[in-house]
């Protein structure tokens, strides 16, 4: 088990066994087609660096398991997407309920990336390691689907 602290949030993971599950788990688009869920997984290989490097810190394969919403298209041309995930651990300090309120404002200086750890489980997925805790990120992403079909 490790400790580490995301903003506002101590929390106590296990990262070997939090990789292991997405390691031999399917992709996103396994379970959903849509247009907005494919974008989600190539726009992953996009992410930056700093992002990359949380969701591998927490020992997760973003294009895995996670649920993903997009919320809207801005004028620039990105989308807003929010996703969420499960982490083998337990939160040490912090809110322990997810709410708008409670999302870490921009999380990352300059990206306008907003994360929130959670002790409610939404959609766990079998076999996941227990303790469980929830890890929901927001952020805006580029279109990179070439085709979009029916949603």
């Amino acid at each position: 088990m490790k400790i580490m602290k995301f903003g506002i949030w101590t929390i106590e993971i296990d990262v070997s066994k939090t990789k292991r599950f997405y390691d031999n788990y399917h992709l996103i688009t396994e379970d959903c087609q849509c247009d907005y869920c494919a974008n989600y997984v190539l726009a992953c290989d996009k992410f930056p660096l700093e992002i990359k490097e949380l969701f591998n810190s927490l020992g997760i394969d973003p294009r895995k398991e996670g649920e993903v919403s997009h919320y809207l298209e801005n004028q620039d041309k990105t989308h807003f997407y929010g996703a969420f995930y499960h982490i083998a651990g337990k939160i040490i300090e912090g809110p322990t309920t997810e709410n708008s309120e409670l999302l870490s404002p921009n999380f990352f200086e300059n990206t306008k990336v907003y994360i929130c750890f959670s002790e409610e489980l939404t959609l766990v997925p079998e076999g996941f390691p227990m303790p469980t805790i929830q890890f929901e990120i927001h952020m805006n992403l580029p279109w990179l689907v070439t085709f979009r079909g029916e949603s």
